[in-house]
């Protein structure tokens, strides 16, 4: 939840405070540009700034988002086979789609549209193991 300084072309430079990245502007507070080049005047303006923001922040209600629409926009919602019954039981329990692993097509790891071709493992020996590992 930043504050963003913009300067207008009418020689005021004002503070914004913007809830979330797809959210309009909120305005604070505003400041001659020319009055801004003194040092003490551009401190007591973030100062008014940030009070200005803050009460912004307690006093913004967050929209209400359900916590499983990601699972709706999963190719595998609209699919019957056995495989993304499994993805969607799999999906209930994670947080977020990264938590399933999605393929390079973007299907999520299991889907009966994605096949796991290999798997690269870092770390460990290239070497082979003797006998008595195997």
């Amino acid at each position: 939840m930043p504050v963003y300084f913009i300067r207008e072309s009418s020689g005021v430079g004002k503070a914004v405070f913007r809830p979330t990245d797809d959210a309009e502007d909120v305005f604070c507070c505003a400041v001659a540009l020319d009055a801004y080049a003194d040092p003490q005047v551009r401190e007591h303006f973030a100062v008014l700034a940030s009070a200005a923001a803050d009460y912004h922040r307690r006093t913004h209600v967050a929209r209400t988002a359900d916590p499983t629409a990601w699972i709706a926009e999963l190719p595998c919602s609209d699919c019957s086979s056995p495989e993304a019954a499994d993805v969607l039981h799999r999906a209930r329990q994670a947080a977020s789609v990264s938590e399933l692993g999605v393929t390079g097509g973007g299907y999520v790891t299991g889907c009966c549209k994605s096949r796991v071709v290999g798997v690269v493992v870092s770390g460990g020996s290239a070497a082979p193991r003797s006998a008595a590992h195997r």
